[in-house]
């Protein structure tokens, strides 16, 4: 049902992505690359994001098992944990597909909030892959707001739907354990600012 209803809204709708020269420019520097999205954003992203052929940390939760059958149509590996379930395991994978050149998909509020504040994980990641986190958001000219705790957005219908990418958050390779919460802040500012430009004409 729910891989219907997300290629229903595609293909009733104008899609366009911007700013996609940073994904080539990180490969090309870095090897690989993080890709930074909201929990509440994730259902449009997986069509937005499916020729990157990306792999996903998705919860090991029944809810991620629910998200990780939608992406598997869409051209998404997965690595399932989370902050709860087998993240650590999750995170020595992906450090190691990281490193080995790739992108990767991470909800930095997942897999249960609080909503729009990013968790230790991501950075830390980043940091031991050295490679920079990419911001990711869309806007959509109307949507519907799911009563869960992310408030997640599915987009209507017959829409004009709009991504970008932000610009990249480097991560110093020798950041102490210390330090990691400043850049959680970072990153959130990054992607408030991503989430504005693509919202600038709405």
């Amino acid at each position: 049902l729910f891989v219907l209803l997300l290629r229903s809204i595609a293909w009733t709708s104008r899609t366009e992505i911007e700013n996609e020269a940073v994904l080539d420019e990180a490969l090309r520097q870095h090897g690989g690359y993080i890709l930074s999205t909201w929990h509440r954003d994730i259902f449009f992203s997986i069509w937005m994001f499916s020729e990157l052929h990306l792999t996903a940390m998705i919860s090991a939760s029944r809810d991620g098992e629910g998200i990780f059958q939608v992406m598997h149509h869409f051209n998404f590996s997965g690595l399932r944990g989370s902050s709860t379930h087998g993240g650590t395991k999750a995170l020595l994978e992906t450090g190691k597909l990281l490193k080995n050149g790739g992108g990767v998909a991470i909800a930095p509020d997942g897999p249960s909030g609080p909503s729009l504040q990013s968790k230790p994980g991501i950075i830390l990641l980043a940091r031991d892959a050295r490679v920079p986190i990419i911001p990711w958001s869309y806007s959509s000219r109307s949507e519907w707001l799911l009563k869960t705790w992310d408030q997640h957005r599915i987009p209507k219908l017959f829409n004009h739907i709009r991504g970008s990418y932000g610009e990249p958050l480097l991560i110093p390779p020798d950041l102490p354990l210390n330090r990691i919460p400043d850049y959680c802040r970072q990153l959130e500012q990054a992607m408030q600012e991503t989430a504005k430009y693509v919202r600038r004409d709405s």
